[in-house]
């Protein structure tokens, strides 16, 4: 069974193959084909480091919408927070 490599690990052989490294010492040192090696150095240069991840484009969208919902609760409990702040240093209990 083939090994499989992370993006950051490709992205380090990706790097390396472009920065004048021999794609075939990269092959060895990795164990990794050649035809990998460029097939990921053409994806990389087609689109960046998004390429080089095993996630579709709508996994990665469908993250980013869940992360964006995430940031939005927490801005939501913050601001909450803030109002529970500001009443507690008015301290109406004390008049």
């Amino acid at each position: 069974m083939p090994k499989s490599y992370d993006p950051d690990e490709k992205m380090e052989i990706v790097l390396r193959a472009i920065k004048g490294e021999k794609v075939s010492d990269l092959a060895d040192e990795f164990d990794v084909s050649r035809n990998s090696i460029y097939l990921w150095k053409n994806e990389f240069l087609e689109g960046g480091m998004s390429k080089l991840s095993s996630e579709s484009v709508t996994e990665q969208e469908a993250k980013l919408k869940e992360k964006d919902e995430q940031i939005k609760e927490m801005e939501k409990i913050i601001s909450q927070q803030k109002v529970q702040m500001e009443i507690l240093k008015k301290k109406p209990w004390q008049n």
